[in-house]
């Protein structure tokens, strides 16, 4: 990627940061308080972050038109932009979860028919076992997992830090084992502008939005399944993938599992996730310092385990349950004092 280009998307996302509430205001994309019962931030905050994300998109557009670097990457970054759209379009106007999932849906597969390298036609586990889906149960089973990566990035969008974070770890990650020089190029660009991110959400001048929130989400879950499919300097296997994205997916499927038992809807906003748990027990930055120990330890041991790749992951599997249910208990003995 030209570093010219990278420069002027890095520049172009701090221009946003520094002028959120003037977008947000103008484009009447403010998250007040006031009007949702389960926000705890005090003022009214810009969603600007598919403003951030997308406009990261353009430049890898662009980088591409003059470069004609990576025809993937167009798919991609055309999709992640269509992500942003919608995610602004349901922050301004609440769309109804209908139709906010078939229109998640049709990006995701307008994506994977896009960019056919994403279609993942066989799973091979690092336990010796492979799951060969073919072109129609792979695009399929594609579909669904980046479909949840965007509905499970919006889930845990609710503390300063937390998405950005785990999608700056991740994609350094992806840099690190990247072969093709390009992507390994784009994972740093992107890494190195949710860094300038990460410093203004934390210092709370903006929100992700559901617009920043589904556009990450599918940009992390294409360049993963992307480094799985097309190459790495380590053997990536299947649950490789799982172990780097476990943390969101595994809390949105337990989240969604609950709610079903309790007869509430999925799809509507709650205070039943993991980081309103943890930061019940331990407050946002403790909440967020054990995520990004979680991602980046159990992501690296995935680089080193190989064929005990799967035991990394039962893992953390096993350090995820334990902070629910450490957290859950903190959450009853308080109440019941």
């Amino acid at each position: 990627m030209s570093l010219i280009i990278a420069y002027l998307g890095i520049m172009t996302v701090l221009l946003i940061a520094l002028n959120a509430r003037y977008f947000g205001e103008l484009l009447g994309i403010m998250d007040d308080p006031k009007n949702e019962a389960h926000k705890s931030h005090k003022l009214p905050t810009p969603l600007v972050g598919a403003l951030m994300v997308g406009s990261l998109a353009i430049f890898m557009l662009l980088n591409n038109y003059l470069f004609d670097a990576s025809s993937r990457m167009v798919g991609v970054s055309v999709c992640t932009i269509l992500a942003g759209v919608l995610g602004l379009v349901d922050d301004k106007l609440q769309l109804s979860w209908q139709i906010r999932l078939l229109a998640i849906a049709a990006i995701s597969a307008l994506l994977v028919f896009w960019v056919p390298e994403l279609r993942l036609d066989q799973l091979i586990w690092s336990f010796g076992f492979t799951t060969t889906l073919g072109p129609v149960f792979g695009s399929i089973f594609t579909i669904i997992c980046l479909m949840t990566l965007v509905i499970a990035f919006n889930m845990m969008d609710g503390f300063n830090g937390g998405v950005i974070g785990m999608s700056l770890i991740l994609f350094l990650i992806m840099a690190l084992v990247a072969t093709n020089p390009h992507r390994q190029a784009i994972c740093l660009f992107l890494a190195s502008a949710l860094g300038v991110m990460f410093v203004y959400n934390m210092k709370g001048e903006f929100f992700l939005g559901d617009g920043g929130a589904y556009a990450l989400g599918l940009l992390v879950g294409s360049v993963a399944i992307l480094t799985y499919n097309v190459g790495a300097n380590i053997t990536i296997y299947a649950d490789t993938i799982f172990v780097w994205l476990a943390l969101p997916t595994l809390d949105c499927l337990r989240v969604v599992i609950s709610r079903k038992i309790s007869k509430a809807s999925p799809f509507y906003a709650g205070r039943d996730h993991l980081h309103h748990m943890l930061m019940a027990a331990s407050g946002p930055k403790r909440t967020l310092l054990v995520f990004c120990l979680v991602i980046t330890t159990f992501s690296a041991l995935s680089l080193f385990a190989g064929q005990y790749t799967y035991l990394v992951f039962l893992a953390e599997v096993a350090a995820l349950a334990l902070l629910a249910i450490s957290s859950r208990k903190y959450k009853r003995n308080k109440v019941a004092a």
